[in-house]
């Protein structure tokens, strides 16, 4: 049984999005998970699509009110068990304070109950208090998800000191992966962040970076994993980057998922959304860029219509001295950014743009349909 504390002191960074979809991933490679929804808020519930506030959870098992195996939601998506919280786990600490073991509490449980499965995630409060303190007393590591900004570093350090702690505490050992989420990769803020992951805190980094998806709160919306919902959306292969990491890291072969899981090779979102709604392959339109005022040895091309890998399916053309880059991609709104001489920046011919998530700016491209 591999137990895994999905945490982080920051508050928004990506900690239940990855105990779905890490949990619904791992579940499609043939293991047994249970999931453990410790935040009182009870987002991990909802975003399986557990909507009765009523619905017991670790509050009553905690309370001795009903057995671990009376509140177990069993195959919530295939292979997953669900453990539910709502907002009554609030009142679970002032409960748990005068009890002897108190922080042991979720580890008896575990240990009691749990062994049938291989993996046990825990989504984890943003808060420290008895319910992370019981989630991280029973892990045996710790993913913390890290998104590019100052707090979430500052929450990733917070979270090694207290993990240090309970080590030094209990006599355990309880490594600390980063997992960089929500990340354009391509920027040299976010490589910045990462250098100082690696560099500067005592943690171990991840393989895998979770790129930005509007996807994944859709999904949540509808009480779905990305493998359900939009198994073609970037995100969703990232998390099966991650499950195959996690395998590989336990010493488990991988098992390929079903061909029907996998996603065909650069399907864009904006082709995954038009076959989510009606079923068909959107008609790619061609597309002619010019960039007459741009001079450089070399000219590349990245944006949503092509995974952000530079000028992967694009053609190059020097058409009177300038550049020109063709491709093909279905109608839609796309964020690109150029790539001149390996510096990534927005597109200066182009005056419609968007500020990105981490501080700098995409150009906009719209493909209309063509009838």
């Amino acid at each position: 049984m591999n137990i895994i504390a999905i945490a982080n002191q920051k508050g928004g960074c990506g900690k239940t999005t990855t105990a779905i979809n890490l949990a619904a991933e791992l579940g499609k490679r043939e293991q047994r998970v249970l999931l453990i929804d410790m935040d009182p808020q009870g987002h991990a519930t909802l975003g399986l699509g557990v909507h009765d506030r009523d619905q017991p959870g670790l509050y009553e098992v905690f309370s001795d009110e009903l057995s671990f195996y009376e509140v177990l939601l069993s195959d919530v998506v295939p292979a997953v068990d669900l453990l539910p919280a709502t907002i009554t786990l609030a009142a679970v600490e002032p409960l748990l304070t005068d009890q002897p073991g108190r922080e042991r509490q979720l580890l008896e449980q575990l240990e009691r109950y749990g062994q049938h499965y291989d993996y046990v995630l825990i989504d984890c409060p943003p808060s420290l208090g008895l319910l992370s303190i019981n989630a991280l007393r029973a892990a045996q590591q710790v993913l913390a998800p890290v998104e590019a900004s100052l707090f979430a570093l500052d929450g990733l350090q917070q979270l090694h000191d207290i993990t240090g702690m309970l080590s030094d505490k209990y006599h355990i050992d309880l490594p600390v992966k980063a997992l960089p989420v929500m990340f354009d990769p391509h920027t040299r803020f976010a490589q910045t962040i990462l250098r100082q992951i690696r560099d500067q805190l005592p943690t171990g980094l991840s393989g895998v970076q979770i790129r930005h998806t509007v996807r994944a709160r859709e999904a949540a919306w509808f009480g779905k994993p990305l493998i359900d919902y939009a198994p073609h959306a970037t995100a969703a292969r990232d998390y099966r980057r991650l499950a195959d990491e996690m395998l590989a890291a336990s010493g488990l072969a991988v098992v390929t998922p079903p061909k029907e899981a996998l996603e065909p090779p650069h399907v864009t979102e904006q082709e995954d959304n038009h076959m989510t709604l009606t079923g068909k392959r959107p008609q790619r339109q061609m597309v002619v860029l010019n960039f007459d005022e741009i001079e450089c040895k070399r000219l590349q091309l990245a944006g949503d219509f092509n995974n952000w890998v530079p000028d992967q399916d694009i053609e190059t053309r020097h058409v009177n001295g300038h550049w020109q880059k063709v491709f093909t991609a279905p109608p839609g709104v796309y964020e690109y950014r150029i790539v001149v001489d390996g510096k990534w920046q927005q597109d200066p011919t182009n005056p419609a743009e968007i500020p990105n998530e981490l501080g700098g700016i995409n150009s906009l491209l719209q493909i209309p349909v063509h009838h």
